[in-house]
């Protein structure tokens, strides 16, 4: 039931499209009272007799959100709390993406002049709407005005705290989520099929019984330990799965998140990942068990999945279900079981971009996985800390926080709401035990690790090593590969581009299943996520977690024949380092590595790193103060400082691998943005090419990579697409970029 009828001679799209339905299908998308009041009111500017007018004659559409978000807050007598707020501020920035609201209120919402000045037409519009709606409603803005013209807004009116800025994301989700889908769809939102916890979790149990192999009895008992544990303090909602490699994390964690599910009748799991290596291998892994209509694989170069099936024949019917498949899988609002980025579900947390909080509903009442945790920047664990603890008490999520090596992060949490669920007695088992570490200070230069892998690939069918920079890597390789064969060395970094990254490893994996000399010079690419298994590895000095992530690609599978001669050997600094000093740690790490140690017994070095790189770390919030000043903006730019390292002086280059490629690209990209530029488009139609558009954009990373300033401002601007740059074939086919070297024209800049 609607709070006002709307007669259905207004629209709300250029379809004509009667604005009450909209309004009413928005509303019936979700079983939740401030959600039914931010539905009703959303799109009420659009009664302005301008934009009725241009929506059935053609023309600019005129700005419509203040309107909606004052006249709400009039109807709701100008009383300002956190539901209140949240239904005024999601009106208000519906179409756009959420500010600092003290700023918001002191330099726009309480500036008269301002208002009056870019919306003259305000005060008219609320006199239609009351007449259209037939609201006797008494109003006076200034009133409206008044309300904002305070010291701190945010203080004064109670609305300082981490409930508030996350119900307000809450609620400006399921707005914009419910918004689009009508727009896409014509009908209100509904969920799908009940999630069957009992099914997925027989189909495991069967799957992991198929799989025999000499460690299946210790990963059994690991797996039957953690769903113990579990049972027994399963009123927890934070659990910490520490467990060495091997042990078979995957479906240990996906069995545990099962029962969780299905205990507390959880909505969804989603497990976070750091790499889009490692999500594609675990999404193969999931996929042998969790029915495909409910499973979803989602990054940056993921294909849409496809929801809603397509007449190939029909061009125009493709491209329509193509945009409604781009949307359900991009705001995750039909499956159950997600797999994804780091950065798509920390984005979801901190982001203030529409496009990240579409998805932020789908958070609560779920199991949310982050595995390999240690990723988590140590400048941000406190925070990080803090958000989940209050969203699991909050949002009735429940987490798992897994890692070989769990960071001292929790010291972060109260004891009495976590759970440790596995024992450290599997770390010194046997089966732990495959390789060993060993430091050796004087290979402190590019010649001397070069005689090395020289010396040591006579003894071994197999070897990688891992350095810090492009640029040394580089080095090391054209050092090397006069020595073998030249489908026997491999080199692998981000100056390759995604497509041939992929193609390398593929090859990689196929000589190491068939015991062919195998050679890599990688950077940090290769460490996690990559299932390859070398006989012996190197690794320039790094921070201790990354070597124990190198070492993991040596001996992986714990073959017996070179258990005790695989070795990792860490070398001295060597070129220049992208690590921070409170992560490397040298001094330290030197002292903890002065002796040779077993994979077995590895764990109270990792530990005791870890309690030193925490005493490092800030002791103070990075984004939790902002968060509870809702300063939305801030909080997302710090925390985009904070999670990403930003790279100074580089810019993407498209890679032009064939001839023609980028002229064919840019053609048809080009008809697209002209087709978007037309006044009288449709908004099926709008919305119909975006999804096309962000299907090519998605093509297009596939060939791009990131190169120096210097070098990139020599070529020629991509058409249409920002700072992009294009490195075209003529300059491929002379050898500036091959699939066996990847991007060779180094200068001044060193690319780490």
């Amino acid at each position: 039931m609607s709070l006002f009828e709307i007669p259905d001679i207004y629209f709300s799209h250029p379809d004509k499209y009667p604005l009450s339905t909209h309004i009413k299908n928005i509303a019936a998308s979700f079983n939740d009272p401030t959600h039914k009041k931010a539905a009703a009111f959303h799109d009420l500017g659009k009664l302005n007799n301008k934009f009725q007018q241009n929506i059935n004659n053609g023309g600019q559409l005129p700005f419509h959100s203040l309107e909606g978000a004052f006249f709400f807050l009039l109807y709701h007598n100008i009383e300002i709390d956190v539901e209140s707020f949240g239904i005024f501020l999601s009106i208000l920035k519906h179409h756009g993406n959420l500010p600092d609201v003290n700023s918001l209120a002191e330099d726009i919402l309480a500036d008269e002049d301002y208002i009056l000045r870019n919306h003259p037409d305000l005060k008219d519009t609320i006199q239609q709407i009351k007449k259209i709606i037939q609201i006797n409603l008494h109003f006076e803005l200034e009133d409206c005005y008044e309300i904002f013209d305070t010291e701190s807004f945010v203080n004064d009116n109670k609305l300082n705290g981490l409930y508030s800025f996350f119900r307000i994301r809450e609620i400006f989700s399921r707005l914009i989520f419910a918004d689009k889908y009508e727009a896409i769809f014509k009908k209100e939102f509904r969920t799908g099929l009940s999630f069957e916890f009992d099914k997925f979790n027989k189909k495991l149990l069967t799957h992991i019984g198929s799989k025999v192999n000499a460690l299946s009895p210790v990963r059994n008992a690991a797996r039957i330990d953690v769903i113990e544990k579990f049972k027994h303090n399963n009123e927890k909602k934070i659990f910490f799965l520490e467990a060495p490699t091997g042990i078979g994390k995957t479906f240990t964690a996906l069995h545990l998140a099962l029962q969780i599910a299905g205990e507390k009748n959880k909505k969804r799991i989603i497990n976070a990942l750091p790499m889009t290596s490692i999500i594609d291998q675990t999404y193969e892994e999931y996929a042998k068990v969790i029915d495909p209509n409910i499973l979803l694989k989602y990054h940056y170069l993921t294909n849409t999945k496809e929801y809603i099936v397509s007449d190939r024949e029909k061009e125009n019917e493709k491209n329509f279900f193509r945009q409604k498949n781009d949307f359900i899988s991009s705001s995750w609002g039909l499956d159950q079981v997600i797999i994804t980025t780091f950065n798509q579900i920390l984005n979801a947390l901190y982001s203030n971009k529409n496009r990240d909080l579409i998805k932020f509903w789908t958070l609560r009442d779920s199991v949310i996985i982050f595995d390999e945790i240690q990723a988590v920047p140590r400048i941000l664990l406190k925070d990080f800390s803090e958000t989940i603890s209050f969203l699991s008490r909050e949002f009735n999520i429940d987490f798992i926080l897994m890692s070989a090596t769990i960071p001292a992060i929790k010291k972060f949490f109260k004891p009495e709401t976590t759970s440790d669920l596995l024992g450290l007695k599997y770390y010194s088992m046997d089966f732990n035990n495959r390789y060993s570490l060993k430091f050796i200070e004087k290979i402190d230069t590019a010649g001397k690790l070069t005689e090395q892998i020289l010396k040591k690939s006579e003894k071994n069918n197999s070897l990688v090593c891992v350095v810090n920079t492009k640029k040394l890597a580089l080095e090391l390789f054209e050092k090397i590969e006069e020595t073998y064969k030249v489908d026997e060395i491999f080199l692998l970094s981000t100056l390759f581009i995604p497509q041939d990254r992929k193609n390398i490893i593929s090859e990689i994996s196929n000589r190491l299943n068939n015991k062919q000399k195998t050679i890599l010079v990688s950077t940090q690419v290769i460490e996690a996520g990559v299932d390859l298994d070398f006989d012996y590895g190197f690794r320039e000095f790094a921070p201790l977690y990354s070597i124990i992530q190198t070492a993991g690609r040596i001996n992986r599978e714990n073959r017996d024949e070179v258990r005790k001669s695989a070795e990792l050997i860490i070398t001295n600094k060597i070129g220049a380092s992208p690590y921070k000093p409170a992560d490397l740690l040298y001094d330290e790490v030197k002292e903890l590595l002065k002796t040779q140690i077993r994979e077995n017994r590895i764990l109270p070095f990792l530990k005791k790193y870890f309690e030193m790189a925490i005493k490092r770390a800030p002791q103070e919030f990075v984004l939790v103060d902002h968060m509870k000043q809702l300063d939305f903006e801030k909080t997302a730019k710090q925390f985009d400082s904070s999670f990403m390292q930003t790279l100074p002086n580089i810019m993407p280059v498209f890679i032009e691998i064939e001839d023609g490629l980028y002229e064919s690209i840019c053609s048809k990209r080009n008809k697209i943005i002209e087709e978007l530029k037309a006044p009288n488009i449709s908004l099926e139609h709008k919305m119909e090419r975006k999804s096309i558009l962000k299907h090519m954009n998605k093509n297009i990373s596939k060939y791009v990579i990131n190169i120096c300033n210097d070098e990139a401002k020599t070529f020629p601007d991509f058409e249409n697409y920002g700072s992009m740059k294009v490195c075209n074939y003529s300059y491929v086919k002379s050898g500036l970029y091959t699939n066996k070297k990847g991007w060779t024209g180094f200068s001044s800049t060193l690319l780490f």
